[in-house]
Formats: structure tokens, sequence, C-alpha cells
């Protein structure tokens, strides 16, 4: 959570650049939150870093969306390895 909240101020420039862009572009501007971290995380919390609450799916080592698809990568290479 550290780096979140380091960021936090990083995160919501960058969001009001984007927006501001497509504005001026007038492109159509889908409805996004702000708080959303680099590669698509969710940034928040409580600050507490062992909260199950905030961050159930870390303590508990739950894969991300992103480790999933690691991880399925990984062993669809070893299979073609294998073949």
């Amino acid at each position: 959570m550290q780096r979140a909240a380091r960021e936090r101020i990083r995160t919501r420039n960058q969001h009001k650049r984007w927006l501001a862009l497509a504005r001026a572009r007038g492109l159509p501007i889908p409805v996004l939150s702000a708080n959303l971290f680099r590669k698509r995380l969710r940034v928040g919390g409580c600050g507490n870093a062992r909260c199950w609450l905030c961050h159930g799916d870390k303590l508990s080592q739950r894969l991300t969306p992103q480790g999933r698809r690691a991880v399925a990568r990984f062993t669809e290479a070893i299979s073609d390895l294998d073949a």
C-alpha cells in the first residue's frame, strides 16, 4: 500500500490529463473511476496492510487476473516444449 499511497497524486493527475485530452479531441469519455492504479489494480484500502477486508486477496495469496494469465501462459509454454 505504500506505493499506492505514494502514487495517488500521480494517478489522479494522469486521470485528469487523460480526461482533458479526450474532451479536447471530442472523444467519448467512458466512465472510469479515478482510483485505478497503474496496471489496472485498484487503489484504496484502510492503510492497514494486514486488514483482511481490504487485502483479503493478498493475504490469502489468491492470484490476480494478471497472475492467472501468467500461470496459464507458463503452463502452455511448458506443454509446447514437451510436444
